[in-house]
């Protein structure tokens, strides 16, 4: 029988992307995926075409429902989003790890870019402010952050 994994690293990682970030209290939501590709999570996801649906937040989007929180139980051909059909656990209120594309500060608005889905704190490239939330962490270049909505 083959190992399932044969590496182990020393520590554990302090987050991962669409992790929920605390014990704050948040506020979830259930829609289905639309993407054949899917949606990973830590995400933002748009309305999709069809009520109770969702889509990755991308071009010609302009408003965001929330962001796709990290879920332990998904299928493991897709271990890190939601395939298409799926039911997407989007958070509206709360603390969520996202991946920044630049260096941001605690405090700093966030914003997302249409054309990649990256997250940052300017509207520069087209970048949508994402309405009542803020980096709650800092980073000195492109990685893991905590986003907090509402």
């Amino acid at each position: 029988m083959m190992a399932v994994q044969s590496t182990y690293s020393a520590t554990l990682s302090a987050a991962v992307a669409g992790m929920v970030g605390n014990m704050v209290p948040a506020t979830f939501i259930s829609r289905t995926v639309e993407d054949a590709a899917g949606i990973a999570f830590g995400l933002a996801a748009a309305q999709g075409t069809e009520d109770y649906e969702c889509s990755a937040f991308g071009s010609g989007d302009t408003a965001i429902i929330g962001i796709v929180a990290r879920e332990r139980d998904v299928d493991p051909a897709t271990p890190s989003k939601f395939a298409q059909y799926e039911n997407a656990r989007i958070m509206t209120k709360g603390c969520v790890w996202v991946t920044a594309s630049v260096a941001v500060n605690a405090g700093d608005p966030v914003y997302v870019i249409p054309a990649t889905g990256a997250y940052a704190k300017t509207s520069a490239s087209s970048a949508v402010l994402i309405a009542n939330a803020r980096w709650e962490t800092s980073t000195t270049g492109e990685g893991l952050a905590l986003v907090r909505l509402g």
